[in-house]
């Protein structure tokens, strides 16, 4: 690359930028276009996703009920599809042509992919399976059932497995790329030992599908929080583009990853972004440069921007990109 990408995460706070609720937008595709393109004149990022609230839609569309506030807060599930220990069989895989959200986001995606595939990277927004699981059963309930119900957990898993690369698929039909989204298997969440036994194998199938199979490069596989301790079964998923979030230590990504072909982003914090001047913005994102750039495929990303943080924030990043030039 002549120069470091930037990747601002804009999710619900595409919907500020036109003045709407996130929930008003991600149920809306005219509105959602509308903001992807507003997105696109006030910030000019690289790459773009198809994502407001990531992980609800494949859970939405596999029978969860998801609320959807009028305050600027995002989409929630607030019921769950399946019990620990229930029939996974009854569990019908959705249709992405039909079923819940799903449809909508992949119409957006094609129109915009028809206006930018050509200047940029666009992708769909897909939940790994891990955190799909999550969503279907709840989080605590998971973690209680990986340790006393492993085999049911891992039926669950090639269940969910089967719902990303359905909707990945779908979007690669229509020419984007996708991105997998696996927050929920965040460090404290899981530990190496329990990531490895459970979760490796059918996210390695996952990325390994769109990867192998539907031949895309890059397949992002991100997840946030401080993820060292899983650094190297990160790497064993096959993913070829990886995140250090900014509460992890990137000198030691850098250094582990430096010789890796993969390519590495580095998230600045949003709330540091949100409270601090344009001018301690930039002395961030020099000294993130500083680090960054010693691995040699580099991108510069955030954190969730929030509903309503300054655009002049988010544009002080990639200004001073823009003026620290080639690597």
């Amino acid at each position: 690359m002549d120069r470091t990408p930037f990747c601002p995460a804009v999710y619900e706070h595409k919907a500020a930028l036109i003045g709407v609720k996130p929930a008003a937008m991600c149920r809306d595709a005219d509105l959602f276009e509308k903001a992807i393109l507003r997105e696109v004149e006030i910030y000019e990022p690289d790459l773009l996703v198809m994502g407001c609230d990531v992980y609800n839609v494949e859970a939405e569309a596999a029978g969860c009920e998801v609320q959807y506030p009028d305050s600027n807060d995002v989409p929630a599930v607030r019921g769950r599809v399946i019990r620990v220990g229930e029939d996974i069989s009854r569990l019908s895989l959705p249709d992405p042509l039909r079923s819940g959200r799903m449809p909508l986001h992949l119409e957006v995606g094609r129109r915009i992919q028809e206006r930018f595939g050509g200047e940029m990277i666009v992708r769909g927004a897909l939940s790994a399976p891990f955190s799909i699981a999550c969503e279907l059963v709840g989080p605590e309930q998971i973690l209680m059932a990986m340790l006393d119900q492993p085999g049911w957990v891992g039926e669950l898993l090639a269940f969910c497995a089967e719902i990303a690369k359905s909707y990945g698929r779908a979007f690669v039909e229509r020419g984007l790329g996708v991105i997998l989204f696996d927050s929920h298997a965040s460090p404290p969440m899981t530990y190496p030992e329990l990531y490895r036994r459970i979760i490796l194998s059918p996210t390695a199938r996952v990325v390994g599908y769109f990867r192998k199979k539907l031949g895309l490069r890059p397949v992002p596989y991100i997840m946030g929080g401080d993820t060292a301790v899983l650094l190297k079964e990160i790497l064993e998923t096959g993913t070829d583009n990886v995140l250090c979030d900014y509460k992890a230590d990137l000198s030691f990504f850098v250094e582990r990853l430096k010789k890796e072909s993969v390519l590495l982003r580095a998230n600045l914090d949003p709330l540091f972004l949100m409270t601090r001047p344009e001018i301690e913005i930039r002395d961030k994102v020099g000294e993130v440069l500083a680090s960054g750039r010693r691995h040699p495929r580099f991108l510069m990303g955030t954190g969730i921007l929030p509903y309503d943080i300054s655009p002049e924030k988010v544009i002080a990043v990639r200004e001073a990109l823009r003026t620290a030039g080639g690597n």
